[in-house]
C-alpha cells in the first residue's frame, strides 16, 4: 500500500468535517433527519487497507466530529465500529476478486447492487450505534430517525460516487 493512500484520506478528514460540521449539522432534513456524509471515506477506503491503518483512521476521523459537535465519543465510537465491521462486510458484500489491493471501493469497481448493499449496511450500522448513544434507548422515534438518516446519507453518498465517477 503506497503512502500516497495513506496521504490522500488523511489530508481529507479536515474537508469532510468541515462539509459534516458547517452544512450538513445545520440542515434537519423533516425536523430530524441528519445525513452523515463523512463515512464516505471509511466506506470507500481499499479492501486491503492494514487494519491499525482503518480503525485508527476511523478514530481519527469521529473524534475530529467529537471534537466540532461537542459530542463526548458518539461520533468516533460509531465510526470505529463499523471501521472495525468493513472488513467482515465487505467479505459477504463485495464479489471476489473485482477489486486490486490499492483500488478504492467505488460503483464502478464492484457494482450497484454490491455497493448499496455494502455501503448501506456500514451506514445504518454507523446510525444505529451513533443514535443508540445519543439517546441510551432504542424506540419507534429513533427507529425512524435511523431509516430515514439513513436513507439520506445513502443517497447523498451515491449522488458523489456519481459527481466523482463523472469528473473522471
Amino acid at each position: 500500500m503506497t503512502n500516497n493512500i495513506y496521504i490522500k484520506y488523511i489530508t481529507l478528514i479536515p474537508v469532510y468535517v468541515l462539509i459534516q460540521t458547517l452544512i450538513l449539522d445545520e440542515i434537519l432534513f423533516a425536523g430530524y433527519i441528519n445525513p452523515f456524509v463523512y463515512i464516505i471515506l471509511i466506506i470507500n477506503l481499499p479492501i486491503k487497507i492494514k487494519k491499525w491503518f482503518l480503525i485508527t483512521y476511523a478514530f481519527l476521523l469521529g473524534i475530529m466530529l467529537d471534537f466540532t459537535n461537542s459530542t463526548l465519543g458518539f461520533h468516533s465510537t460509531a465510526t470505529v465500529l463499523i471501521g472495525f465491521l468493513k472488513p467482515l462486510i465487505s467479505r459477504f458484500s463485495i464479489p471476489h476478486n473485482t477489486l486490486g489491493d490499492l483500488d478504492i471501493i467505488d460503483i464502478n469497481k464492484i457494482g450497484i447492487k454490491s455497493y448499496l448493499t455494502y455501503s448501506a449496511t456500514l451506514i445504518i450500522t454507523h446510525n444505529i450505534c451513533l443514535f443508540y448513544i445519543e439517546y441510551l434507548s432504542f424506540d419507534f422515534n429513533i427507529l425512524m430517525k435511523t431509516i430515514a438518516s439513513s436513507l439520506v446519507t445513502l443517497i447523498i453518498i451515491i449522488i458523489t460516487q456519481l459527481l466523482i465517477q463523472k469528473r473522471k
